[in-house]
């Protein structure tokens, strides 16, 4: 190996496995599912379905769930054990940063009657109310301790169960029209919501559309809700199901679906904030999914549909629904389920949707290299997070298990890594990011190479295809102050450090294969704006041989929140106004002339009468009249190993703030205010690495007047001037709550302490808001005045919503 891989450490891995010989081969199909699954007992359902882990887990599943504890603490719950046999269950309470060990206790009483194996953990007043703790039970089977997860809530408020009434009654509606009257008052319909598509729909949807139109649709399985969240008077329930029409031709078609609501309590009645349900059709390989050059997949999410071809153009590799098929197109068409978890023994398991799969390479033979990753439902890891390594041999009709690498992390922050990184080079060299820590596998030896170590999650981008990585320096201070960028070509190993000028540079994105940095004056390298940023002078493109394609500058100008997206670069331009500061000039937007790559090439749809929107993949005409549909014979784990990639965990330069929303996680970012950005429309949460709650939009009283502020205002004050993004102390956290619109940021008075706002060079004290009004301090005079909502959110916006915001801990 060339390049930058000569200094690196190469970390050997043995093969080991332990399967059937036959044929001097090692085959074994993959085992069903074989793990039980636990749920917390209601009184008219069962809620919370908890998956098992073999791995330890620590806090990172924390927000999969939470369970309301009842008065008394007594927490029941039942397991299907399917084939197995649970001996007894131990319990761990701790702290959700896991420091504090609150309680533990085994539980070896485990009653079976009606049919059900039901345990109780007597969980003692050892915890506080209102506050959140992790629970960690594990089940001891005597071959081996499985691992469950949940955060706990003793409350003297439970508005949940008319919550989760409430939720799994809307679903449970909208498979008949006429019950489904009842719900009709919680529709917002809207004239430009898309009532074209059943794969997305939302309150603002029409009522026909919610009520699945004309399809006849109508639920098969269970329903399967989960409590996400709960938080004062809100709360977030995710529902999961199985559905099946009958099309016009006679045959079923099958469907999985996911509905995630938005609660607000209220003592009148409880709101339906937000719901969201999304839904995507199984495809089975039918006969009548292949006719008039078309391979229809039905309905669907775009961006849950990938398609690769050869470059022969003869085999088309497709993910829908996170299974893998290959469509062969030779005169007799054959359609193959590479991989798929799904059973037909059970469906809570195997449907269970915590993984995905990413297709790596599709050759000229059929050959097909995949990643398979996140929660693995079945087979040999079952019961682990991680990333497997498979090949589909095409030739011999078997999928081959390279390895696999255990990640004790969620599936949606190991798919964001993923995202980030993971490349099949034509050496067979596999690249992926994960842990801050750039990676190369050799695929055949088996062998480990760290590229990189220590990097930022905004230290490192690629391009489209993830063939050019680029990285900052990770020795540097932080993301600001590193005086190299390196460019890597993963293809040829080639590595080219731009070092041009003593300027400090920062990484921005890619246009394709043209790297985007920018650069940063060295006498502006500490001037942080009031988001906590430190804005660019320049904005440089070069080619992947590092060679500059053109740049962007203005005098008197700098630029900062700047995002790449395709062929966009946005950013805000700012200035030096006459104290010091920075002053806003407004937004700009440059667009590439080149032409777009097309992700989703070779992927179209057309509008059925009865489903809408529907997917279809353009096919050969080859005079094919039939489509022969089957799955890989043999299941190859001759050569499967698992890695350990010796991970040493560093702790992160940069505090970081999550955002989630509507049942999901949906990334990290660098400051409050892009958090919230992106979960503001869905209703959505931002919390820190801890899983504490930062900001909530639909946790927000109508009216709050503050009394008695100053005493709690007064250790606070000094601390203001120097503050970063996230500040944590022992009873509370300061945030820099800048660049959020002032009704977003009354939130933080729910908290019990006053919003710091500053205007012009003065700073006040918002301290009470109602319907009409926002009431505020000058600290300086200490005089109380009353602004107008709208007076008030047009006078701070000028002022660049610069806020400061307490949350107690």
């Amino acid at each position: 190996m060339s390049g930058i891989f000569i200094a690196a450490l190469l970390i050997y891995f043995f093969i080991s496995y332990s399967s059937m010989e036959h044929s001097n081969e090692v085959y074994s199909s993959m085992d069903e599912p074989a793990l039980p699954v636990m749920y917390v007992k209601e009184n008219e359902y069962m809620l919370n379905p908890m998956h098992a882990y073999i791995q330890e887990m620590g806090n990172n599943n924390e927000r999969d769930m939470i369970t309301v504890l009842p008065e008394d603490r007594k927490l029941e719950l039942i397991v299907q054990e399917y084939d197995n046999m649970v001996m007894s269950a131990k319990y761990e309470i701790r702290s959700l940063d896991l420091n504090h060990l609150i309680e533990n206790g085994t539980v070896t009483s485990i009653d079976r009657t009606n049919g059900n194996t039901n345990i109780v953990l007597p969980i003692q007043n050892l915890i506080k109310k209102e506050q959140e703790y992790i629970l960690k039970i594990t089940l001891d089977t005597g071959e081996e301790s499985l691992n469950y997860y949940t955060r706990i809530l003793w409350t003297d408020h439970d508005y949940t169960k008319d919550m989760e009434k409430l939720a799994l009654g809307f679903t449970s509606a909208t498979f008949d029209k006429n019950e489904a009257k009842s719900i009709a008052s919680y529709l917002e319909t809207t004239e430009i919501a898309d009532n074209t598509t059943l794969a997305h729909v939302n309150l603002h949807n029409s009522f026909n559309q919610i009520t699945w139109g004309s399809t006849g649709m109508e639920p098969s399985e269970h329903y399967y809700m989960t409590l996400k969240e709960f938080d004062g008077v809100m709360s977030e329930i995710q529902i999961s199901y199985e559905t099946k029409m009958t099309d016009e031709n006679g045959e079923e078609k099958r469907f999985l679906n996911e509905d995630n609501f938005v609660l607000r309590y209220d003592p009148s009645r409880i709101y339906i904030m937000n719901f969201d349900r999304r839904t995507h059709e199984i495809y089975e390989g039918n006969e009548g999914s292949y006719a008039n050059k078309k391979l229809t997949l039905g309905i669907g999410n775009a961006e849950d549909i990938k398609v690769s071809k050869s470059e022969n153009g003869q085999y088309i590799a497709f993910k829908s629904n996170k299974e893998l098929w290959l469509l062969d197109q030779e005169k007799d068409a054959k359609v193959i389920n590479i991989f798929s978890y799904r059973s037909k023994i059970d469906d809570v398991r195997s449907n269970y949707g915590q993984h995905d799969l990413k297709i790596l390479n599709v050759d000229d033979n059929g050959n097909v290299d995949f990643l398979i990753y996140g929660y693995i439902n079945r087979g040999r890891h079952e019961g682990k997070c991680g990333v497997v390594y498979y090949t589909y041999d095409k030739g011999s009709e078997t999928v081959i298990e390279n390895f696999f690498i255990a990640m004790p992390e969620t599936f949606e922050k190991i798919k964001e890594d993923m995202e980030k990184l993971s490349y099949l080079s034509n050496e067979k060299m596999l690249y992926i990011y994960y842990e801050r820590n750039v990676y190369g596998i050799d695929t055949s030896s088996f062998e480990v190479i760290t590229i990189v170590s220590g990097l930022e999650e905004t230290e490192l981008i690629s391009s489209n295809t993830h063939r050019y990585v680029a990285y900052q320096d990770p020795e540097s201070e932080d993301m600001y102050h590193s005086k190299k960028i390196t460019l890597l070509d993963l293809e040829t190993n080639k590595a080219i450090d731009i070092t041009k000028s003593s300027s400090y540079k920062r990484v921005l994105g890619f246009n394709q294969s043209d790297l985007i940095y920018g650069i940063i004056e060295p006498e502006m390298s500490e001037n942080y704006t009031m988001e906590h940023d430190i804005p660019i002078s320049e904005i440089h493109i070069v080619g992947p041989d590092s060679e500059e394609k053109t740049n962007y500058s203005k005098e008197g100008l700098y630029f900062t929140n700047v995002s790449v997206s395709g062929l966009r670069i946005q950013f805000d331009k700012i200035s030096i106004n006459s104290t010091g500061g920075y002053k806003s000039e407004g937004n700009e937007t440059i667009i590439s002339n080149k032409k777009n790559d097309d992700e989703a090439a070779g992927l179209s749809n057309y509008n059925s009468s009865t489903l809408g929107k529907v997917w279809y993949i353009d096919v050969k005409e080859k005079g094919n009249k039939s489509l022969k549909s089957y799955a890989p014979k043999k299941f190859s784990v001759e050569r499967a190993s698992t890695i350990d990639l010796n991970i040493t965990s560093k702790e992160s330069k940069t505090p970081l703030f999550y955002a989630y929303s509507l049942g999901h996680y949906r990334g990290k970012t660098l400051n409050l205010k892009q958090a919230y950005e992106l979960i503001y429309d869905d209703y959505g949460y931002v919390t820190n690495e801890n899983g504490e709650i930062l900001w909530n939009r639909a946790n927000k009283n109508t009216i709050v007047k503050l009394k008695k502020y100053n005493e709690k205002m007064y250790d606070i004050m000094p601390l203001i001037d120097n503050l970063g993004t996230l500040n944590e102390y022992q009873d509370y956290i300061i945030l820099n709550a800048s660049g959020m619109d002032m009704n977003s940021a009354l939130y933080y008075l729910n908290k019990g302490y006053p919003l710091i706002a500053f205007l012009n060079e003065n700073i006040n004290l918002i301290i009470g808001y109602d319907q009409f009004n926002i009431t505020m301090v000058n600290t300086q005079n200490q005089i109380e005045t009353i602004v107008g909502r709208e007076d008030a959110e047009e006078l701070f916006k000028k002022n660049n919503n610069e806020f400061v915001a307490i949350i107690p801990r």
